[in-house]
């Protein structure tokens, strides 16, 4: 058992820092914060190889590191929206159905983390909205402009990784 656990933990750090390197390497970046990376693909391996509990550790570290490395610092409640929970989130992928139907994690994963962006541009970045626009409406579109191209070459390389299951599969 002791082995195992500390297997988990040697994972759980590897990947994260995976998923902390691949953040800085942006495909593309927003104004206002936010980029197309590959930062959420470690984050659902580690979700599909050793559950949801250990993928949404392994969010929340990633958020907390991201934040540590130069995250942007405007409410606290925004702040753990923005960046733990928004990664947390992504752990979800590797419970029940979510963690056996690979594309259906991984979409659950992304649009709870879309979700909990798409509330803190709601509820604190309201004076970014262009006059006459809908909050919700702006929040949704700035949001999505980089959630959706991530989400969907996460998709992608899950979906390429499949072929090699043991990919997903821990050693015992």
């Amino acid at each position: 058992m002791r082995n195992k656990n500390l297997q988990v933990m040697v994972e759980t750090a590897v990947l994260v820092g995976a998923a902390l390197l691949l953040s800085e390497l942006r495909l593309w970046r927003a104004a206002y914060g936010g980029s197309v990376t590959l930062e959420m693909l470690p984050i659902f391996v580690l979700a599909f190889r050793r559950g949801g509990a250990a993928g949404m550790l392994g969010g929340a570290l990633l958020g907390v590191l991201q934040l540590v490395f130069g995250g942007y610092f405007f409410h606290p409640v925004q702040v753990i929206l923005d960046y733990p929970a928004a990664f947390m989130v992504l752990g979800v992928a590797g419970f029940g159905l979510l963690g056996k139907v690979r594309w259906l994690g991984v979409t659950a994963g992304s649009l709870l983390r879309f979700a909990l962006h798409v509330i803190s541009g709601v509820v604190f970045f309201a004076e970014y909205t262009p006059e006459g626009s809908s909050v919700l409406g702006y929040s949704l579109l700035y949001n999505a402009h980089y959630m959706v191209p991530s989400a969907l070459l996460a998709w992608l390389i899950i979906f390429l990784l499949e072929r090699r299951r043991e990919i997903f599969e821990p050693r015992a």
